[in-house]
């Protein structure tokens, strides 16, 4: 029966064409975790033939569709597996990347976009944007804050409110690729996803185009679009600086936004632990913080303490922190409080190690979930699971 029920759940999402549209979002938490468990199983099931990195992509889609999700508890491993319908024919594959592209991170960086746009939510779409954005069409490029009315007007013009996703983009046709080196040379780490649009806003928004091109690169552990259009901005052009999201007040502050100053937090958290800096870690915590897996709560300087134990161990190195984590697999969302009597905006963040440091790190696991809370402008770090 649990078999059946799957097999009728991936049937269902190769033929409407979601596997990349956050489908899981309307399940019940049993749902979710029967079909994020079966894309953990496709997940190893490639990593045991070779396919390393589409195993990795599964896997990484498994923990965005469950969270919680346990490998070690999954034991019903003759659950059909997505590789399974794959070569039966039944099944879309999870984009369309090749090794070294992180089309996972780019395809849920493009489906919040889609859903901001779907959302009207104009200040959120800025907040996946650049400083400025070049648009081919217009041989020019538009700032943010000339975005946000120009955004305003357009959903007063064409409603997208109620939408889903895929009815505004046929997210089948997402196709990411790396951008040349004479590109990545003049935009940093820089990628292309093309896609090809199901509804024609032409008359609404000028630069709307049946077949589109983002182009997209990283900005502060995260990423950001900085041109769109069928062609690349001249090599010489290079996006305005964009405004400081710091000094927007809490309540404007769009959910893209707040994810990507999590992000900042986090990376600057961890690259000082790593560097053995525990004054610097312990400025991205709050004044004490809940281990939820060791049922734990300590105060910042008992952590300062146990940090400083941690790096006097011998099996403790000085890693770079892209060779410790997937900064890739990095998932942030909003979230309730897992600790009682917090206040203020929670976020988490959720990542994927890439080396177990178990041994000189007690509370390390493969899969982390940092809780952040938003104390004025700063994000600390209040609870980890």
């Amino acid at each position: 029966m649990r078999k059946k029920l799957f097999l009728s759940v991936l049937i269902l999402l190769a033929a409407s064409g979601l596997v990349w549209g956050q489908f899981w979002k309307t399940y019940t938490d049993a749902q979710r975790k029967t079909v994020g468990e079966a894309y953990w199983l496709a997940g190893k099931q490639y990593q045991a033939v070779g396919e390393k990195d589409k195993g990795a992509d599964y896997m990484t889609v498994s923990r965005l569709i469950y969270p919680q999700l346990d490998p070690a508890s999954i034991k019903d491993t003759a659950l059909p597996s997505a590789a399974e319908l794959l070569a039966q024919g039944r099944a879309t594959t999870i984009g369309s990347g090749v090794a070294g592209v992180p089309t996972a991170a780019i395809n849920s960086f493009f489906l919040r976009f889609v859903g901001s746009l779907v959302n009207e939510d104009a200040a959120g779409v800025v907040g996946f944007l650049d400083g400025s954005v070049y648009f081919t069409k217009l041989g020019g490029d538009v700032t943010r804050a000339d975005a946000l009315p120009a955004l305003n007007d357009f959903f007063a013009a064409a409603p997208l409110k109620g939408m889903a996703p895929a009815a505004v983009y046929d997210l089948d046709s997402i196709v990411v690729t790396a951008a040349p080196q004479v590109e990545q040379a003049a935009w940093g780490d820089t990628f292309i996803l093309a896609v090809n649009a199901k509804s024609d806003f032409s008359s609404s928004l000028g630069v709307w185009e049946q077949k589109q091109k983002f182009f997209i690169h990283r900005v502060s552990g995260g990423w950001s679009i900085f041109a769109i259009g069928q062609t690349p901005p001249p090599l010489s052009w290079e996006p305005q600086r964009a405004m400081t999201v710091a000094a927007v007040p809490a309540t404007m502050l769009s959910q893209s936004d707040a994810s990507k100053q999590v992000i900042d937090a986090y990376t600057a958290f961890m690259s000082d632990i790593l560097k053995k800096d525990s004054d610097g870690a312990l400025g991205f915590t709050s004044p004490s913080v809940r281990f939820l897996r060791l049922r734990q709560t300590v105060t910042q300087d008992e952590l300062k303490t146990t940090l400083r134990g941690y790096f006097d161990n011998p099996d403790f190195g000085s890693p770079a922190l892209a060779d410790v984590v997937d900064l890739d697999s990095a998932f942030v969302q909003p979230a309730a409080s897992p600790v009682d009597g917090v206040t203020g905006t929670v976020y988490v963040l959720n990542i994927r190690a890439k080396v177990d440091l178990a041994a000189g790190i007690p509370f390390w696991s493969m899969y982390q979930k940092y809780y952040f809370v938003q104390e004025g402008s700063a994000w600390l770090i209040f609870a980890l699971l």
